[in-house]
């Protein structure tokens, strides 16, 4: 599902990278409507969105990204989902 690299020992992982691919996979999708479908369990909406990444976005995900992303996103959902609503 994730590109491999012949490196994974060797890289380091960049957090700005990790940031921008959480930015990427959170561009457009509606945080309300995935909380509402998956009880506000954060670990099930970070779930539904790795496992239905475009193939695009999974390609660009090194195999030692992935856990970095995972942790990343959930912190991110997280945290939007528990901002308060404008009025």
């Amino acid at each position: 599902m994730f590109v491999n690299s012949n490196n994974v020992s060797k890289e380091m992982v960049k957090p700005m990278r990790i940031n921008r691919l959480v930015s990427v996979i959170l561009n457009g999708v509606m945080l309300e409507k995935l909380a509402v479908e998956h009880a506000h369990d954060v670990e099930a909406m970070a779930d539904s969105l790795m496992n239905n990444l475009a193939g695009t976005v999974q390609r660009n995900i090194l195999t030692h990204e992935v856990a970095h992303v995972d942790q990343n996103l959930k912190m991110e959902i997280g945290r939007r989902i528990n901002l308060p609503q404008a009025a």
